[in-house]
């Protein structure tokens, strides 16, 4: 409808869902709306603060490691889909995984399926996409447990504080099915601003940047020390951000997912994330739909003279570069064939001047977002 499309984040490279947590009214119920982005209501006791906190977080026991992963040192030493890198608390996060963003509700548990029966063993969706119900669907009729597949899965921007936090993972866990996360992420630095919303508006309507590390990440923190989630993690975050978090923080991110590829190689970004022990994962790898004006990476001539001197595709070849520099990625392809062609990217190795060939083509342009610089962000 209208009024539906109407709610649809147009600033985002989510603006193709019709029903989305982006808002023009806060979303959330009344007890997690306004007044609650970093603390509870005046008028509610810190026992009272403390026992609804914890009826969102329910304690549960220390998940358990997904079986069948196995760690190595770098992404490029990766030779398979089980294969996956460390994480500062030991926790292996799969090189390559299956991407969901555009993949609609009611449409997406088909191709997730396809994607666990292709071997790929990390699943990523988020809030905003509006398919985690179809992913944990997905891993029932696959056929595998819980632990046989690592879910990472995101918080929306307009749920940015501390109840609202607890609130969105609570809702991700009743949708997935499942009874604890294996990264839990924040997607997004700042709020919702701008059209549909009034001149001056927000979304959270409490906003104000101390509430990303005050109150969202103070949530993220907790949701990790009860169990409910393996690791927690950033996407989108510059380095400002990072060092302003880790001013505060008990727990660093051990994930920062980040858009990457051949016109927006983030080298500074990836080196800091690399001395403080967070993992770089890559989204965009093969280009953007939400470009005005998508580029074709496939016809590059770097990525076609690799592609042909390796006997592989462009696609094959970009993702390699990807890991080639230490990044992880996030394909996503409803074909069989793709899903085939996009995991397998570990039997060749591109040399160091087809790397810097590729790394020779950015040019600092963001496909995503519209273009906007998320280190614009407060």
């Amino acid at each position: 409808s209208a009024q539906a499309a109407a709610l649809a984040d147009n600033s985002s490279p989510y603006r193709t869902h019709q029903r989305g947590q982006d808002c023009v009214l806060d979303p959330s119920p009344p007890e997690f709306s306004k007044g609650n982005g970093m603390k509870r209501p005046a008028s509610e006791s810190g026992a009272a603060a403390a026992k609804r906190a914890r009826s969102l977080v329910t304690p549960c026991a220390k998940p358990p490691a997904t079986v069948g992963l196995n760690a190595v040192k770098r992404p490029s030493l990766g030779s398979g889909l089980s294969d996956g890198v460390a994480l500062a608390n030991g926790v292996v996060l799969p090189i390559v995984g299956f991407g969901t963003y555009k993949l609609k509700k009611g449409e997406a548990a088909a191709p997730v399926v396809a994607a666990l029966r292709a071997g790929y063993r990390m699943i990523d969706t988020a809030q905003v996409y509006e398919n985690e119900a179809d992913v944990g669907a997905a891993l029932r009729s696959a056929g595998l447990r819980r632990e046989e597949v690592f879910i990472q899965t995101k918080v929306w921007r307009s749920s940015h504080g501390y109840d609202r936090t607890l609130k969105a993972c609570h809702q991700s866990l009743r949708k997935l099915g499942v009874p604890y996360l294996d990264l839990y992420i924040i997607h997004w630095p700042g709020c919702k601003t701008g059209w549909p919303l009034k001149k001056g508006t927000t979304c959270p309507m409490d906003w104000t940047p101390a509430m990303r590390d005050e109150g969202t990440w103070r949530a993220m923190e907790e949701l990790y020390e009860q169990g409910k989630v393996r690791a927690i993690g950033v996407s989108n975050y510059s380095i400002r951000h990072l060092k302003q978090l880790f001013k505060t923080c008990r727990v660093r991110p051990m994930v920062n997912q980040v858009e990457f590829h051949p016109r927006n190689v983030q080298t500074q970004l990836l080196n800091f994330c690399k001395t403080n022990g967070i993992v770089l994962q890559g989204y965009a790898s093969l280009g953007s739909g939400d470009a005005q004006q998508a580029e074709n990476f496939f016809a590059m001539p770097p990525v076609k003279a690799a592609a042909s001197a390796h006997g592989v595709t462009p696609a094959q070849v970009l993702l390699r570069w990807a890991l080639e520099k230490g990044v992880h990625v996030l394909p996503k392809s409803v074909r069989k064939e793709r899903l085939a062609e996009n995991g397998n990217v570990f039997s060749f190795s591109l040399s160091a001047a087809e790397v810097k060939a590729i790394d020779d083509l950015h040019t600092g342009t963001r496909l995503t977002w519209k273009g906007l610089d998320p280190d614009t962000v407060e």
